[in-house]
């Protein structure tokens, strides 16, 4: 499959938002009334991603597919995640540094029997923490496509029709834009035995990705795969963010005073960074580093017992930290 990366304006995402409110005023007023979500601090703001909502619903639709194709998917799968009330989830900063050194890129057969449990969510990021050579990413949304499920690839709300990409091949594909307003995209085919294909050689939007973009793309994709093995074994570790938790200040452009409130969920509140001290203090110390984890699978998962499968995650351990 194929990873693409476009710009599309030179502006920063913020300044096009704005200008997006001031001219779409009666369709952020639809968004923001059927769903009104708080994220906690120090994560972008549903006034934000309300906004690049507003941008995808507008930009979704057939008649746009020719104006750039990985900007069309990226509006495909924000306005599905919309529709499909699918949900969010903030990463803690200590999850991600854990998965970002979990290698499971090259574990053979790690999505064996893979039957997802969600056609799409989304995933904030802490602030800072993901930088792609063209800025910051603050968010994921990732989709999920099935043969069992061709209603994940459809979807309408008021007026607006969202076309059906059939996809016949069981992927996953993760998108989003940066605060400079980059598309970063990438979809990867899921193979009977659980391996991951994808082709880090073509790209479909309109830059052509060099060394570095495509040592970005496998770090998110890497940490995609991570998620959706987490979710799927250790569900129990999401939950929902407490009120205390919420920023209080207004987030945007505009304050949402709606009162049908949504809340995000913490995938990963309360992990705590696995430590290795040894040698302490001594001149033979080795420097701080990562023992990479990575994914057990006890067995194969196949067909129908994908739930009943065992896959343990062999957490990484900051060595020295």
């Amino acid at each position: 499959m194929k990873p693409i990366v476009v710009n599309y304006n030179d502006s920063s995402r913020n300044q096009t938002l704005q200008l997006f409110e001031k001219t779409n005023r009666k369709l952020l007023r639809k968004i923001r009334s059927e769903k009104n979500y708080q994220t906690p601090k120090g994560y972008i703001s549903w006034q934000q991603l309300s906004g690049i909502v507003g941008v995808a619903l507008s930009t979704c639709t057939v008649e746009c597919a020719g104006i750039d194709f990985s900007y069309f998917i990226h509006s495909h799968r924000m306005s599905l995640w919309f529709i499909q009330d699918a949900p969010i989830y903030c990463i803690t900063p200590e999850l991600f540094a854990a998965f970002d050194n979990t290698d499971v890129l090259h574990k053979p057969e790690v999505l064996a029997g893979w039957q997802p449990s969600l056609p799409t969510f989304l995933v904030t990021l802490p602030k800072g923490i993901l930088e792609s050579p063209s800025g910051e990413l603050d968010y994921l949304v990732v989709h999920c496509a099935s043969k069992e499920h061709p209603e994940w690839e459809t979807g309408k709300w008021y007026d607006i029709e969202i076309p059906d990409l059939y996809v016949p091949d069981l992927h996953f594909d993760w998108s989003g834009t940066s605060t400079t307003e980059t598309v970063w995209m990438s979809s990867s085919r899921v193979t009977e035995n659980g391996d991951l294909v994808y082709n880090n050689q073509n790209n479909l939007g309109r830059n052509i990705l060099d060394e570095n973009d495509n040592k970005f793309v496998e770090r998110v994709r890497n940490l995609v795969v991570n998620i959706l093995l987490y979710l799927e074994y250790y569900p129990n570790t999401s939950t929902e963010i407490s009120e205390t938790e919420i920023s209080t200040k207004a987030q945007g452009f505009t304050n949402i005073t709606n009162p049908n409130i949504r809340r995000a969920r913490w995938l990963g509140k309360g992990y705590q960074t696995k430590l290795d001290i040894t040698n302490s203090g001594t001149h033979s110390s080795p420097h701080t580093h990562w023992r990479r984890g990575h994914w057990r699978i006890l067995e194969s998962g196949e067909g129908s017992r994908w739930k009943q499968s065992k896959r343990i995650w062999i957490e990484p351990t900051l060595v020295n930290g």
